[in-house]
């Protein structure tokens, strides 16, 4: 599978890179990613499961997989990762 990032290009899929923006969030919000690696990875499996069937996928899509998990099981992470896009990633 290959992501579409937002400039148009395209990528391999790694799915590292949601483990680590999942562990990033919960460190910003100010927990450990052993606090919370239960919701870490409940959400990074339900996405998983939502994305791979996919042969293309935009990266605004998994992103916002990622934040409507987020924000049905853990919504402080959810908010700390919003705050920080809108902080670096303008």
């Amino acid at each position: 599978m290959n992501v579409i990032k937002r400039r148009g290009f395209r990528e391999p899929y790694e799915p590292s890179k949601i483990r680590a923006s999942l562990e990033k969030a919960a460190i910003d919000a100010g927990y450990s990613p052993e606090e919370k690696r239960e919701i870490i990875e409940r959400v990074y499996e339900t996405v998983k499961k939502k994305i791979e069937v996919e042969e293309e996928i935009k990266s605004d899509t998994i992103r916002a997989c990622l934040l409507t998990e987020l924000d049905r099981c853990e919504p402080y992470i959810a908010k700390s990762w919003r705050r920080f896009e809108k902080k670096y990633k303008k």
